[in-house]
């Protein structure tokens, strides 16, 4: 008896390993990659978070190429930040995504119905985010940046105030996309990263019902991929809840709409996804870490999700607010378990 007991004890703890390195196997079938942002940091903290991406194995950098901030009056340009994010990741042999979005003063306007104008607004004229695309992807298809992401979840009134209009950014993704191609034919191209909708919002557009807007405007045809943001705190990526339309439980019907559209050969890549560790839906930054490495494991089971991006590399700053505390790492540069999580998954 005591010799099956043993047995067993062994066959159950070699289940366990063999569990463990099955899961671990499987979703390091998919690319991880990071949200980053740098500004303010010496020379020191940004080689130290690339140090830190270096062991989490990231294989993508995710920038602001922002138009709002870049050329802040027409003509005149500051490249600084995003050359510095592109320069140490390309050196590292990191793959840049670049996110192309938001509008300066000089080219935007009040929207009727909407006090004031805010980067988020879009352009007035679409040519003067050709004009910008153009030098963007001049500057930086050389340097080894291939993929872009145009503007930032459209499907939400934050970022296309003052409600979302599929047909007005199919225009602006068609501009877009079609410059960057004429620049750098290879190009993949993205469609701005979809946002999950609060089901009790109204006004804002689910991220199905959008795609399916964009297809039938001819805009999705013309992308490599679409980007989705399902996000679904403060729950697991796994748990199905009633509180948001477009969470990561939801990614499979987004996927749907792809393949009815024919065009299910085209994967939905994750360009942001997280949860807060602050904050009115903040999580514990245990239940964090057990967030990412379960997103990972289950984008891994589905063979038309691409990259993986968390939403952030560091946290913002130190308020309450939740939007400043999806980093992996805090402020200073410390592990949160979240990163030490996807260390160990790395090696």
């Amino acid at each position: 008896m005591i010799k099956v007991r043993a047995v067993a004890t062994l066959l159950l703890a070699a289940l366990a390993v063999f569990s463990a390195v099955s899961c671990q196997s499987i979703a390091q079938r998919v690319e991880i990659g990071m949200t980053v942002h740098v500004r303010g940091a010496d020379a020191a903290g940004i080689e130290r978070q690339f140090e830190l991406m270096a062991q989490m194995k990231v294989r993508w950098v995710r920038v602001d190429v922002g138009w709002a901030w870049i050329e802040r009056e027409r003509g005149q340009f500051d490249w600084s930040y995003p050359d510095k994010i592109v320069s140490e990741a390309t050196a590292r042999g990191m793959n840049v995504l670049a996110v192309l979005a938001f509008t300066p003063p000089w080219a935007r306007s009040s929207v009727p119905g909407h006090s004031g104008a805010t980067p988020y607004h879009r352009p007035v004229d679409l040519s003067d985010l050709a004009s910008f695309a153009r030098i963007a992807a001049e500057r930086y298809a050389p340097r080894g940046v291939v993929s872009w992401e145009i503007w930032n979840e459209p499907n939400i009134r934050r970022f296309w105030p003052p409600r979302p209009d599929a047909r007005e950014y199919s225009a602006l993704f068609r501009v877009a996309a079609e410059t960057i191609r004429e620049v750098d034919p290879g190009a993949t191209l993205l469609i701005g990263g979809l946002s999950p909708k609060y089901a009790s919002s109204p006004g804002e557009i689910s991220p199905t019902e959008y795609l399916e807007q964009l297809y039938d405007s001819g805009a999705a045809q013309l992308a490599d991929a679409v980007a989705a943001h399902p996000y679904s705190f403060p729950a697991m990526p796994t748990a199905k809840t009633e509180r948001m339309i477009g969470e990561f439980t939801d990614l499979p019907e987004l996927h749907a709409v792809m393949k009815r559209r024919g065009d299910g050969r085209k994967k939905i890549w994750i360009t942001e996804f997280g949860a807060p560790t602050r904050g009115p839906n903040a999580v514990s930054e245990k239940d964090q870490a057990r967030s990412v490495v379960k997103a990972r494991e289950q984008a891994a089971r589905w063979d038309w999700a691409g990259p993986l991006i968390y939403y952030e590399l560091v946290d913002g700053g130190n308020s309450a607010r939740d939007e400043d505390s999806f980093g992996v790492l805090r402020e200073d540069l410390t592990l949160k378990p979240a990163a030490t999580a996807l260390i160990r998954a790395a090696s």
